[in-house]
C-alpha cells in the first residue's frame, strides 16, 4: 500500500512538472486551466499566512497569491530538485507577507496624520501599529521556519543532516568565504551543477579543474559545499539574506 502511494505521488509530481514545462513553452490555455485547478491549494497557503478564511472575491491577499502562483510557474525549474508545489508554496507565502508588510507601512503613517485626534485615539492607533508589528514578526518567523524545514528536506535527499552541515561549517571567516565561493563556481558550471543535483553527489574531479584547492579540503567540506549550493539554487529569501552578512 505504501509503495502504491509513493508511485501515485511520483506520477502526480511528474504530471505537474510536465504541465508547468508546457506552460513555460507558451501554452496559455493550459496555464489558465492549471491555475484554476490549484485554486484550493492557493487559498490554503494564503489562509495559512493570514491565519483566517480567504474569500477569493474580496481579499486582496488572494489576488497577490494568484499572481505569485503564476510567477512560480514561469520561474520553476525541476533542475533545482524541489517539487513545483513546494516551490510555489514558498513564493506565495513570501509575496503575501511582502504585501501585508507593505500595507502596514502604507496605512500606519496615514493613521497618525490626524492632528486633532484625542490622546486616547492616538494610543489606540499606537496599539494597532504595535499589534501589526507583532503579527508580521510572527509571520517572518514562520516563513524562516518553513524555509529551514524545506532546506532540511533538500539536504536529506543528499543524505545530509542539518546538524552535519553545522558541524562542518568552517570556523574561520576566510575558510567560510572560500567554501561559499566554491559553491558559486559550481552554480556557474551547468555540467557540475547538473551532476550534483541529479546524481546527488559532488563531482570532485570536474570541480578540481576550476579551483586551486586541494582535493582533501574539498572532501573535508563536501557536505557544507553541497548545502551552500542548495541555498543558492533555491528561492530561500531568509537564508540567502543571512549569508550576505558574511560578505
Amino acid at each position: 500500500m505504501v509503495l502504491k502511494n509513493l508511485i501515485v505521488k511520483s506520477n502526480q509530481t511528474e504530471e505537474i512538472e510536465q504541465t508547468v514545462l508546457s506552460i513555460q513553452m507558451g501554452n496559455q490555455d493550459i496555464e489558465n486551466y492549471f491555475i484554476n485547478k490549484y485554486i484550493p491549494f492557493i487559498k490554503k497557503v494564503t489562509a495559512g499566512v493570514c491565519k483566517r478564511y480567504i474569500n477569493p472575491s474580496r481579499d486582496d491577499e488572494f489576488s497577490i497569491a494568484m499572481i505569485a502562483f503564476s510567477e512560480a510557474i514561469h520561474h520553476y525549474s525541476s533542475n533545482k530538485g524541489s517539487s513545483f508545489l513546494s516551490f510555489a508554496n514558498l513564493v506565495i507565502r513570501r509575496r503575501v507577507i511582502d504585501y501585508i508588510r507593505m500595507e502596514q507601512r502604507r496605512r500606519t503613517p496615514l493613521s497618525f496624520d490626524y492632528k486633532d485626534e484625542e490622546k486616547e485615539n492616538m494610543e489606540n492607533l499606537a496599539e494597532v501599529a504595535a499589534s501589526f508589528q507583532t503579527y508580521h514578526t510572527k509571520l517572518e518567523k514562520e516563513c524562516r521556519q518553513e524555509e529551514i524545514l524545506h532546506f532540511q528536506e533538500r539536504l536529506q535527499s543528499f543524505g545530509i543532516k542539518l546538524t552535519e552541515v553545522a558541524n562542518q561549517c568552517p570556523k574561520h571567516y576566510d575558510a567560510r568565504i572560500n567554501m561559499i565561493e566554491i559553491s558559486r563556481i559550481i552554480m556557474k558550471h551547468d555540467d557540475i551543477l547538473h551532476t550534483l543535483l541529479v546524481k546527488k553527489r559532488l563531482p570532485v574531479n570536474q570541480l578540481m579543474a576550476h579551483i586551486s584547492m586541494s582535493r582533501k579540503t574539498i572532501e573535508r567540506n563536501r557536505k557544507y559545499i553541497i548545502a551552500m549550493v542548495i541555498v543558492f539554487n533555491e528561492d530561500y529569501y531568509y537564508l540567502k539574506d543571512y549569508l550576505k552578512e558574511w560578505f
